[in-house]
């Protein structure tokens, strides 16, 4: 059954000793920023992560600057060195902090560094696990996060090929239901979610896996360990943060 449940049951990543400079997607608001691991399929990146964050002054800066002229597009953090499976919690040696620097827009595409030596605390680790090019199918497709006035839903990476995408969502009023579409109290979204909630999305005015702006989607929320029944929420789609598919095909 589907309905709310607090930790994905995907293997967590895989110790590692392999020091990278990995490159995140930064987003969110002032009050809540994240950071999403770029991903690939190869080994030690093989890793889909999201982090809440403090930026420190000088990082909070660079992004406040990019907003007071207008940029409203990406933003990228590249770190200085480490293992991505460390943003596990359950790693051996798990990120407590990140130092970097900071992109408007993708590096990869000789877009311009804003700020370097950039300090990034991790508040908490939303999501991580380690990819699986051939596993199985049938998990939940997305993931989702954030908080009133601030929702989020981020595709779960599942088996070769798959796409890398994030987008902002809003909760649809009253479109809380039981799986059997009795009306449910929307308390449950009251608190937000600091952890991802694993969800399929269904067919509702959804055209294909990837989200599209303006659409609406149910998602299907698995059941709680308590016994609390699954439940079906709306989200609005307003606008794509991230999509990426060239490094997973």
């Amino acid at each position: 059954m589907f309905g709310l449940h607090t930790h994905d049951r995907a293997r967590p990543p895989a110790a590692s000793t392999t020091t990278v400079a990995p490159a995140m997607v930064v987003f969110g608001t002032g009050t809540d920023c994240y950071l999403s691991h770029l991903p690939s399929f190869e080994p030690p990146s093989d890793v889909q992560a999201i982090v809440s964050v403090d930026l420190d002054e000088r990082g909070r800066g660079a992004l406040g600057a990019d907003l007071r002229v207008g940029y409203l597009g990406n933003h990228t953090f590249v770190g200085d060195g480490f293992v991505p499976a460390d943003l596990d919690p359950a790693s051996e040696r798990p990120v407590t902090e990140l130092r970097g620097t900071l992109f408007r827009g993708d590096p990869r595409r000789g877009c311009p560094m804003i700020a370097t030596g950039v300090l990034a605390t991790v508040r908490s680790v939303v999501f991580a696990a380690r990819l699986e090019p051939f596993g199985l199918a049938g998990r939940p497709t997305h993931l989702c996060f954030g908080r009133p006035g601030h929702w989020y839903l981020a595709h779960r990476i599942g088996r070769r090929p798959s796409f890398d995408q994030i987008a902002a969502v809003r909760r649809v009023p009253g479109g809380v239901t039981d799986l059997l579409g009795e009306p449910r109290s929307d308390e449950v979204f009251a608190g937000g979610f600091a952890v991802a909630q694993p969800v399929i999305l269904g067919q509702r005015e959804f055209h294909g896996q990837r989200l599209r702006t303006g659409e609406v989607v149910v998602a299907a929320f698995r059941a709680d360990a308590d016994g609390q029944r699954g439940l079906l929420a709306e989200f609005e789609v307003e606008r794509q943060i991230h999509l990426e598919v060239g490094d997973l095909s």
